[in-house]
């Protein structure tokens, strides 16, 4: 199993606007559904308002793949410039 550990430092005050759009727009279903996904979560941060964790599990290598070009990814992609300033992704 694949883990990504991905940390989001939002725009001020959009922490909850992003994760409100991931899922209006079906992106977190969508990513949820797409095989090999063993679990997607968002956490958010007790003590930055602007701080989001994400926890992402993929069965192996091929599903982490598809996943990285994936519809939900580009729609993620677009999402992101409009909510998030910095991204740092930590795989294990």
């Amino acid at each position: 199993m694949i883990v990504l550990n991905v940390f989001y430092q939002t725009k001020p005050g959009l922490r909850e606007a992003f994760v409100e759009a991931v899922k209006a727009r079906g992106i977190l279903a969508s990513i949820r559904a797409e095989a090999g996904c063993r679990g997607y979560e968002y956490f958010a941060a007790l003590d930055d308002p602007d701080r989001l964790f994400l926890l992402e599990q993929w069965e192996d290598e091929a599903a982490l793949a598809r996943h990285g070009n994936s519809a939900g990814m580009a729609a993620l992609g677009q999402l992101k410039q409009e909510y998030i300033q910095s991204t740092e992704i930590r795989r294990y």
